[in-house]
């Protein structure tokens, strides 16, 4: 179990690459080649408005 906090404060590429993870639920050690699977589960959390901030036109 890993806590995030601030989540909507994390760049878009941490974002995917956690998505990528939480979906395939294998990772690759910086530098590796070899695929280690996981068993992940993710607390995540932030000030603000997650609603908002994905209807915002950007």
């Amino acid at each position: 179990t890993i806590f995030l906090d601030e989540i909507a404060e994390f760049p878009l590429e941490s974002q995917v690459a956690l998505l990528r993870v939480l979906q395939e639920k294998v990772i690759v050690r910086v530098g590796g080649s070899k695929p280690i699977p996981v068993e992940l589960r993710v607390i995540a959390a932030t000030n603000k408005d997650l609603l908002k901030e994905v209807n915002k036109d950007n």
